[in-house]
């Protein structure tokens, strides 16, 4: 899914349901460009008020580095 494919709307940490990958680091294994549903963990309340947000990869892993590793865009 891209951004053009689907209407999807700019979104905040704290809103966002998708992120789309910009750019991404060596080593990461998601594609640029593509959009994924954006996962929240809500194991750790003390932590993340909003879950601690992660997103699938294209090897069907839980990634939490995404935002560590890659530009993104959020949206809901």
């Amino acid at each position: 899914m891209s951004a053009q494919d689907h209407p999807l709307s700019p979104a905040s940490e704290r809103d966002a349901q998708y992120v789309e990958i910009a750019s991404r680091h060596h080593g990461c294994k998601v594609t640029e460009g593509r959009i994924y549903r954006l996962e929240r963990n809500f194991n750790n309340p003390h932590i993340f008020d909003h879950g601690e947000a992660y997103i699938v990869d294209d090897e069907t892993k839980d990634n939490y580095s995404i935002f560590m590793l890659c530009k993104t865009i959020l949206y809901k």
